[in-house]
Order: structure tokens, then sequence, then C-alpha cells
């Protein structure tokens, strides 16, 4: 298996699991029940999958693969959002004392996540209209 394929799996995996993640959360705030620490645990796994793909991304770029990305700048960007938006997250709406506030924000943060996992790899798998 190479490691672009790698990449991409663990792209897929990232995705499912911060929809997950969302999902936890959000039957959280339908429960009024704060986050626990299962959900904090969780939450870390899905940062370390989201790291381990940032840095099979660049490990692929220097290889020089970031050549045959159509718009690598963006893949980037969207690397960089994924990797910092979840703690970012947390270290911004840690502080709130309403615990379904915070689950709601959480979800909501896990769900832009998931999305931006989704446009890298549209990103990366289209080529851009020359017209």
């Amino acid at each position: 298996m190479s490691l672009v394929e790698i990449h991409a799996r663990l792209a897929n995996t990232a995705s499912l699991f911060l929809a997950v993640l969302a999902v936890w959360a959000i039957i959280s705030r339908v429960r009024t029940r704060p986050l626990d620490s299962n959900w904090f645990g969780a939450a870390v796994i899905g940062e370390l999958l989201l790291l381990a793909q940032f840095v099979l991304g660049w490990v692929l770029y220097f290889e020089g693969y970031g050549v045959v990305l159509p718009r690598s700048y963006l893949h980037i960007l969207y690397g960089a959002v994924a990797v910092i938006a979840l703690p970012a997250g947390y270290m911004y709406f840690a502080q709130l004392e309403n615990e379904n506030v915070k689950s709601i924000a959480l979800a909501f943060i896990c769900i832009f996540l998931w999305g931006i996992v989704q446009r890298a790899g549209y990103v990366a798998t289209t080529v851009p209209f020359t017209g």
C-alpha cells in the first residue's frame, strides 16, 4: 500500500471519526448531559488522526507529490485548519459555564472539521477549470 493510499484512507477514517464525535456531542446536548471524559478522550484520538494525516501529507509533499495536486496551497491550508480547529475551539469554549452550550459548540466544530476534511479530499482529486 502506497503512502498516497494510506493518506487517503486516513482522511476517510478521520472524516468518519469526526462525524461520530459530532453526533455524540449532539446526543449529549439533547439528553442535557455534559460532555464527559469519554468524549474528550475520543476527541484527542480524533486530533491524533488529524495530526498523523497532516504529517503524512507533509512527507508526501516533500517527496514531490505536491506538484501533482491541482491546488496544493488549498490542500495545505485545509490541513493546517484541520489540525488547529479542535484544540482552539476547546480552549475557547472550555471557559463556558453552560455545559449544553459547550457541547453544541464542540459538535459544530466537529461538523466544521468534517467539512474541511471532505473539502481537502475534493481539492486533491479535482482538476481546476482552465476554460
